[in-house]
């Protein structure tokens, strides 16, 4: 089932993101879309990566537009490799090559940059996890293993976010990828070449025992006009963020 969004504005440089309707109780989660920032195209306006040829300098001014939308918050982020590690963070800052980061930390975000590949928010009893999931991640089960990472050893009831990625609708891949697919996650996840990586991640998440799956629907295939797309915009486009943050007791950012 498709969960309710909203598209908001943040109050402090304007940067644009999407958040699940409603929220977690214990926590805030943003999916930044393009909008919002000052680099120029091909990477207008809110790009966050610096690898991929914008100006630093312009970089800088988006994240500092993004930490005032988190209300200030720092990020724990990783160098994603599209490969399956989960690694666990005390606090912000950079934590080494992955595709994941869990915290049972308050008042920092977990961070990843996508333009395709799937955020996926997790949440729980005192942790919270966030995901960068690519093809490569969803067929190892990424997305399941951080899940087990919030749930700990006395899984706790897990909640999942699915934010905006290319979805079956606008993401073709090989005869052989798709048979990989449909082989490890049933037939239901693939039409013909046509590949739907939200509906292999809510599978891997139900195996793993989270009951409670939201998926925001979004294509970024489909809406240039919010999201960037590597697929559809290549050679050269921007990365969105996606965040997640434990609140304080307090509520802080709420």
């Amino acid at each position: 089932m498709l969960a309710p969004w909203t598209e908001r504005a943040a109050e402090r440089g304007g940067a644009l993101y999407v958040a699940p309707s409603p929220e977690p109780p214990n926590a805030r989660i943003w999916f930044f879309t393009r909008k919002g920032g000052i680099s120029e195209p091909p990477y207008d306006s809110l790009n966050v990566s610096t690898t991929v040829g914008d100006d630093p300098e312009t970089v800088a001014e988006n994240r500092a537009r993004i930490k005032a939308a988190m209300d200030g918050r720092g990020s724990a982020w990783v160098r994603q490799v599209a490969g399956h590690a989960v690694l666990r963070v005390d606090g912000p800052g950079f934590a080494g090559e992955g595709d994941a980061l869990a915290t049972g930390r308050e008042g920092f975000s977990l961070v990843v940059a996508v333009a395709d590949c799937v955020p996926v928010a997790l949440t729980g009893d005192g942790s919270a996890a966030m995901v960068h999931s690519g093809w490569r991640g969803t067929l190892s089960g990424i997305a399941g293993k951080a899940a087990g990472e919030v749930g700990g050893s006395a899984p706790a009831p897990v909640q999942a976010y699915i934010g905006p990625c290319i979805r079956g609708c606008c993401y073709e891949v090989s005869d052989e990828l798709a048979g990989k697919f449909a082989d490890r996650f049933g037939f239901g996840v693939v039409s013909g070449r046509m590949l739907s990586l939200p509906d292999a991640i809510r599978t891997n998440l139900e195996e793993a025992g989270v009951e409670e799956v939201h998926d925001l629907g979004l294509c970024t295939g489909c809406r240039p006009d919010l999201f960037f797309s590597h697929r559809k915009q290549k050679p050269r486009t921007g990365r969105n963020l996606a965040a997640v943050a434990l609140l304080e007791a307090s509520g802080f950012g709420r």
